[in-house]
């Protein structure tokens, strides 16, 4: 790896706009291992200055999201750092000295272009050159100094575009993908800064990499276009960048762009869905690993020491990367099996106390069902659909002949007789019941089956017999 001899400091740089997503996520693990993996720093940056957007709940949110899955930033908002503030919004007087050098040095230009005026020049020039790659005609550098000064004084709306050296090319060596050179040609003079004092991202971005001394920045493939111009920034203003590396698109089963439309991930994609459904941290976090890098291994379960011992950004994929739920929840269903019992029973409980309003004292009750299904659930929001005839009769009753009454009727004479409300004898009752009866046992029992849970399969019937009580059992039998 370069820069061998400097401590490796990662960043994950959210706008906080909305709540953490899978591929944010994955940025913030990838980020995490680099740092963790070099005895470096990893930074969590705010970028808060698009007023209008952000929401402070989505700071918080974001937050215990990354404390939940056990990535845990070393410098943020909330435990500080030696190259703060963290917030963007609070680093406005920063830029202005970057924005004043560039100014002074003429390397910016004053853009009195309105929005309609844009748009106005993009659909003129698609029209003309059949392109959609416009850019920005340039017109405004054009102006003379005097006529500057008058729109100024004016405060005529403007902002500051970065003069782009048409005949340079930038290149650098992508962490993922190799060598990867821009050409200035095809760079328009982006927008710095606007009136408001407040910068864009590519700008604000450049100061923040480079104070705080981030070392290596991990980012989607999306902000490979952004590094073409914070490369023409950190030239101009005579700064060193950082190691660069994009990371694999994240993609649908039909190989598409992951969108939050997807009918099938839709209610899958943001950390605080999967937590919500019930699935575990170290299962998101060990999928993530997967979604875009490989060991040099066979083995497919990594704990978070294990992943920062094995990570390597050699083994970073340039292809794109299919979110699979079938594959999330074959790793959610390994690690719930690895639950000891009282973290099993503690999760079991929180979410069908939840799911049905449930009091302390069907606690041990609802403990038993779990164990029923503990080998079905992918995820712990499954077991409300999984044992929700325990809870609520089943809404479509059986239609049975004579024949079926009787049998019912010979198992209810069975169990008045029982003293003791035991699985044991239960399976008497039952064994008594289908050799009176003188029928299939595979037959009764899938009656049975159908009149207490409205199921054609489950768990063995002598335990859900048990669990539902005497009474309740009664009631459904004669439930015709």
């Amino acid at each position: 790896m370069e820069n061998k001899n400097e401590l490796v400091r990662t960043r994950f740089a959210p706008s906080p706009t909305g709540d953490l997503h899978i591929g944010g996520a994955r940025t913030v693990l990838f980020n995490y291992l680099l740092a963790k993996k070099n005895q470096g720093r990893f930074v969590l940056r705010v970028e808060d200055t698009d007023t209008k957007r952000n929401q402070e709940e989505f700071v918080d949110s974001l937050y215990e999201d990354l404390l939940w899955l056990g990535l845990k930033p070393n410098e943020s908002i909330f435990q500080g750092g030696n190259y703060g503030p963290y917030r963007q919004i609070e680093r406005l007087a920063i830029y202005q000295q970057y924005i004043d050098k560039l100014i002074k040095e003429k390397k910016v230009y004053y853009c009195f272009c309105s929005v309609e005026e844009l748009a106005q020049e993009k659909e003129v020039y698609i029209k003309r050159e059949k392109k959609i790659n416009y850019q920005y005609s340039r017109k405004c550098l054009g102006l003379q100094e005097q006529e500057i000064q008058n729109l100024l004084q004016k405060k005529s709306p403007h902002v500051l575009r970065f003069k782009v050296n048409q005949k340079k090319s930038y290149s650098f060596h992508d962490l993922v993908r190799g060598e990867i050179t821009f050409q200035g040609k095809d760079i328009e003079d982006f927008v710095l800064f606007r009136q408001n004092g407040i910068p864009n991202y590519n700008f604000a971005c450049v100061i923040d990499d480079f104070l705080m001394k981030i070392s290596h920045v991990l980012r989607g493939e999306e902000h490979l276009s952004n590094t073409g111009k914070q490369l023409v920034l950190y030239e101009a203003l005579g700064l060193k960048s950082p190691l660069f590396g994009h990371l694999s698109i994240i993609l649908n089963k039909e190989k598409k762009k992951l969108s939050k439309r997807d009918k099938e991930t839709s209610q899958f994609q943001l950390i605080k869905q999967l937590r919500e459904l019930g699935y575990l941290p170290i299962a998101i976090v060990n999928y993530l690993l997967f979604l875009g890098w490989h060991p040099n291994t066979t083995n497919e379960i990594f704990s978070l020491t294990e992943a920062t011992q094995e990570f390597d950004l050699k083994n970073l994929n340039k292809r794109g990367a299919v979110y699979s739920l079938e594959k999330l929840n074959w790793y959610n269903h390994y690690y719930i099996q690895q639950l000891k019992p009282s973290e099993f029973e503690k999760y079991a409980w929180e979410f069908l106390k939840k799911a049905y309003n449930l009091n302390e004292k069907k606690k041990e009750w609802c403990k038993q069902i779990s164990y029923l299904f503990r080998e079905q659930v992918s995820y712990f929001q499954e077991l409300i659909s999984l044992n929700s005839y325990f809870f609520q009769r089943p809404n479509k009753k059986s239609i049975i002949d004579k024949d079926e009454i009787l049998w019912l009727s010979e198992l209810k004479k069975e169990l008045n007789k029982l003293e003791k409300w035991e699985e044991e004898e239960i399976k008497i009752a039952l064994k008594n019941s289908s050799n009176n009866i003188q029928t299939s046992k595979k037959s009764f029992f899938s009656l049975l089956r159908r009149m207490l849970t409205g199921q054609e399969k489950g768990p063995e019937l002598v335990k859900i017999i048990f669990l539902l009580g005497n009474s309740e059992v009664k009631k459904r039998l004669s439930s015709f």
